[in-house]
């Protein structure tokens, strides 16, 4: 069986490498049963104590949970990201902070591999033309006054579940001239940084146009929409020329 360059990456190691890099609290395990239920357990330890921002990372996840009755669990092991960002909050945001999370991922994506077609399906769901390759589950969680907003990431970045048919990783989507390198990794993780920091800092307002309208366009680039949205209101509900749909009920 040949050695494929890709076999000995492992990307919670490289994204635990490059937050420490970045002077953030990362926290690394070959195999944990879920990232979020440690992000959960450990929100409000001394180990989280005034920590912005701590990031929980995996190589082999065994129980992650999506949205509802959702999984999101390893294929190949080292090929996958899973991640919980964990931010500290200094008062509840708004409904709305969830489509912007959601936006803040896709211009990630977008400006890191133009060239791909990025699109998302609402609520949070990251794709590349019509099959998905990330997925976010977002909640917040409090303990007396202090709050801390979870951000579960999945990426699929070397391959993809066999078991889910609309599914595909970064690597088989680039271009066979076009390898995905470190570097664009990297820049990858900084881009992301930098758009959920701006996701947060107006997370505690209406959405505003410019906002609504790169939603609006995001959404309406997916493949498997069967009606094309119209607009998106300030509170996060969505329209088509049909009906209403509330963003909190997708």
């Amino acid at each position: 069986m040949s050695h494929a360059p890709t076999d000995d990456i492992r990307i919670g190691q490289i994204t635990h490498q490059w937050a420490q890099v970045q002077k953030l609290k990362s926290f690394f395990r070959e195999e944990l049963d879920s990232t979020n239920a440690l992000a959960k357990k450990e929100a409000f330890e001394p180990v989280a104590f005034d920590e912005n921002v701590i990031l929980y990372l995996t190589e082999n996840q065994t129980a992650g949970r999506g949205r509802g009755s959702n999984t999101w669990s390893s294929s190949t092991i080292g090929s996958q990201l899973f991640s919980t960002w964990s931010f500290l909050l200094e008062k509840t945001p708004l409904p709305t902070l969830s489509p912007l999370i959601g936006l803040a991922i896709y211009r990630a994506a977008l400006a890191s591999w133009p060239f791909l077609e990025w699109n998302l399906k609402a609520p949070n769901d990251l794709y590349i033309d019509d099959k998905k390759v990330a997925g976010l589950l977002i909640e917040t969680v409090s303990q007396g006054q202090d709050l801390r907003l979870l951000i579960g990431f999945g990426f699929n970045v070397f391959s993809a579940p066999a078991e889910i048919k609309l599914a595909t990783s970064l690597a088989h989507e680039l271009p066979p001239e076009t390898p995905l390198l470190a570097e664009d990794w990297i820049a990858f993780l900084e881009r992301i940084l930098f758009e959920l920091s701006l996701a947060l800092q107006w997370g505690f307002e209406p959405l505003n146009t410019t906002a609504r309208t790169a939603l609006v366009s995001a959404l309406n680039l997916h493949p498997h929409l069967k009606e094309e949205y119209v607009s998106l209101d300030a509170a996060g509900n969505l329209a088509t020329a049909s009906k209403k749909i509330l963003w909190s009920e997708l």
